[in-house]
Protein backbone atom coordinates (compact mmCIF):
# COMPACT_ATOMS: atom_id res chain seq x y z
CA UNK A 1 0.00 0.00 0.00
CA UNK A 2 1.28 3.44 -0.92
CA UNK A 3 1.01 6.20 1.73
CA UNK A 4 2.65 8.85 -0.44
CA UNK A 5 -0.55 10.81 -1.24
CA UNK A 6 -1.37 11.02 2.47
CA UNK A 7 2.17 12.18 3.24
CA UNK A 8 1.97 14.76 0.45
CA UNK A 9 -1.30 16.08 1.92
CA UNK A 10 0.26 16.22 5.40
CA UNK A 11 3.33 18.00 4.01
CA UNK A 12 1.14 20.56 2.24
CA UNK A 13 -0.94 21.16 5.38
CA UNK A 14 2.20 21.56 7.46
CA UNK A 15 3.72 23.93 4.88
CA UNK A 16 0.55 26.06 4.79
CA UNK A 17 0.40 26.14 8.57
CA UNK A 18 4.03 27.21 8.79
CA UNK A 19 3.52 29.90 6.12
CA UNK A 20 0.47 31.18 7.97
CA UNK A 21 2.42 31.45 11.26
CA UNK A 22 5.28 33.26 9.52
CA UNK A 23 2.83 35.59 7.79
CA UNK A 24 1.11 36.43 11.07
CA UNK A 25 4.43 37.14 12.76
CA UNK A 26 5.57 39.38 9.89
CA UNK A 27 2.26 41.29 9.94
CA UNK A 28 2.62 41.95 13.67
CA UNK A 29 6.20 43.12 13.21
CA UNK A 30 5.45 45.43 10.29
CA UNK A 31 2.24 46.73 11.84
CA UNK A 32 4.28 48.03 14.77
CA UNK A 33 6.79 49.64 12.41
CA UNK A 34 4.10 51.13 10.15
CA UNK A 35 2.39 52.89 13.05
CA UNK A 36 5.58 54.53 14.31
CA UNK A 37 5.95 58.23 13.49
CA UNK A 38 8.39 59.15 10.71
CA UNK A 39 11.43 60.99 12.10
CA UNK A 40 11.64 64.68 11.14
CA UNK A 41 15.11 64.21 9.61
CA UNK A 42 13.78 61.54 7.28
CA UNK A 43 10.79 63.68 6.29
CA UNK A 44 13.19 66.51 5.44
CA UNK A 45 15.24 64.16 3.24
CA UNK A 46 12.09 63.06 1.41
CA UNK A 47 10.98 66.65 0.87
CA UNK A 48 14.43 67.52 -0.44
CA UNK A 49 14.37 64.59 -2.85
CA UNK A 50 10.92 65.65 -4.09
CA UNK A 51 12.14 69.19 -4.74
CA UNK A 52 15.15 67.93 -6.71
CA UNK A 53 12.88 65.79 -8.91
CA UNK A 54 10.89 68.81 -10.10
Amino acid sequence: MNNKPERDDDDQRERRSRQKRIGNQLRRLYEDVATEPVPDDFLQLLEEADRKKK
